[in-house]
């Protein structure tokens, strides 16, 4: 992965960190979101991509962002945070 955006990436982790409960620290780039933070991409996806669309206002495809990141062995933060890049840079 890239350099993280530092703005994207801290807005990412606040969000993280108010979903799932974990503490800030924990939410780092290389975490994955279901091994280190406890979240169910099975189940969560949908109210995590809700959330990111309003904290970011974009508009994320549930599908597309579950799809990238159950492609990778691990969905990360990193990961996460490009997709959410990417999509804003395109705003």
């Amino acid at each position: 992965m890239n350099k993280i955006d530092p703005e994207i990436f801290n807005r990412l982790r606040q969000l993280i960190t108010d979903l799932t409960g974990n503490d800030i620290e924990e939410v780092i780039p290389d975490a994955d979101l279901e091994e280190d933070l406890g979240l169910d991409l099975d189940v969560d996806i949908a109210r995590l991509v809700d959330q990111i669309n309003k904290e970011f206002e974009i508009e994320l495809s549930e599908k597309a962002v579950y799809k990238e990141l159950t492609e990778e062995a691990h969905a990360t933060i990193a990961e996460l945070a490009k997709l959410v890049y990417d999509e804003y840079e395109l705003g």
